[in-house]
């Protein structure tokens, strides 16, 4: 085993997710690249994008990008793109920030319900919504959700956590 490999091994999701949020938000990652990662439609087989690779080349192991699995980092660095540089450096969880950014629950219910190809499209909208309204995102929860397939237990804790912060007194009253 190389010391490469040992590396490999010890490494988590959350170090590459890290990892890549940083250096897209980086002054010298440049535009154009930070645009093509935005321009990316994850639906597509193969994306042809420089940026992706390089981001993927230097921060996921070859044996995290097996299966469905390139897919999924394809989506997932397209997101931290459309975040990018300033909303996706910590912030609430997804439901909190998606309940304090007046996201509708009929668009949640969509959301939560996503499978396969519409969960692709609902997930860069969301993404989109939240920036829009000045939103921060938690890019390691972003993460489990996408790198996970949108499993049920990320999806009940986005409506756990969105009913939650409903439930909270609020300030103004």
């Amino acid at each position: 085993m190389t010391q490469a490999d040992s590396a490999d091994a010890t490494r988590t999701w959350d170090d590459a997710v890290g990892e890549i949020a940083a250096r897209i938000a980086h002054d010298s990652f440049g535009t154009g690249p930070l645009a093509e990662l935005r321009r990316l439609d994850p639906k597509q087989g193969a994306p042809n994008a420089p940026a992706l690779h390089r981001l993927l080349a230097r921060y996921v192991p070859d044996d995290w990008l097996g299966g469905d699995a390139m897919h999924r980092w394809t989506l997932l660095v397209h997101l931290l793109a459309l975040a990018a540089p300033d909303q996706h450096r910590g912030g609430p969880s997804l439901g909190a920030a998606l309940f304090a950014a007046g996201y509708s629950e009929g668009r949640l219910t969509r959301l939560l319900e996503a499978r396969g190809a519409e969960f692709d499209v609902v997930l860069p909208r969301m993404v989109r919504f939240l920036v829009a309204k000045g939103e921060s995102l938690n890019p390691y929860e972003l993460s489990r959700l996408v790198l996970r397939g949108g499993g049920e237990a990320e999806r009940l804790r986005i409506a756990r956590d969105y009913y939650r912060a409903e439930a909270k007194p609020s300030d103004a009253a």
